[in-house]
């Protein structure tokens, strides 16, 4: 009797022991099934602010792309018209010139002063004409070179304009 109780010690200590065992890694087990839904949970939250990121970028895009084509849309406009309108003023005045009518010319100084204005050395590498290298032009020349120059600074504008935009509207992301 005294052999079975001894048994039966051992017996029920190997039962709670075999019982804390599992309780441990039962316990271990919850543990890491906790763990990763955490990590998952975060991933998923990672991936949705991504998506969101991108679809808030997607419209800016699309915000964008309309202004610059609404922009374009108005400067080209403008354009047909500068043009139509210097193309008559140099036609008029080249009619004037061929029935021997007076033309306006601009003198050599009033060109070289054009071409400083309008030269950008850092960007050119150009140095600025010097007094006396410059040809005169006749008033219509001139409309040309100005009405073109204007037409590039418009473009230029419209695109620091697009830039500011999108400086305004970029995620943060």
């Amino acid at each position: 009797m005294d052999a079975l109780k001894s048994y039966g010690r051992i017996f029920l200590t190997v039962l709670i022991a075999a019982a804390l065992v599992g309780a441990y890694w039962l316990g271990g087990h919850r543990q890491r099934q906790a763990d990763e839904i955490d990590r998952l949970s975060q991933q998923n939250a990672a991936v949705a602010e991504a998506l969101q990121i991108e679809r808030r970028a997607a419209s800016l895009g699309q915000v964008l792309a309309a202004g610059e084509q609404a922009r374009t849309t108005a400067r080209e406009a403008q354009t047909k018209i500068v043009t139509s309108e210097v193309v008559r003023y140099v036609e008029r005045e080249k009619a004037q010139a061929a029935a021997g009518g007076a033309v306006v010319r601009l003198d050599a100084d009033w060109v070289r002063g054009h071409d400083l204005a309008a030269a950008v050395p850092a960007e050119t590498g150009a140095e600025p004409v010097l007094a006396g290298e410059a040809g005169p032009a006749t008033a219509g020349e001139a409309l040309e070179a100005v009405a073109g120059n204007y037409a590039q600074c418009q473009r230029w504008r419209d695109q620091v304009i697009g830039w500011q935009e999108w400086w305004r509207g970029a995620p943060d992301g």
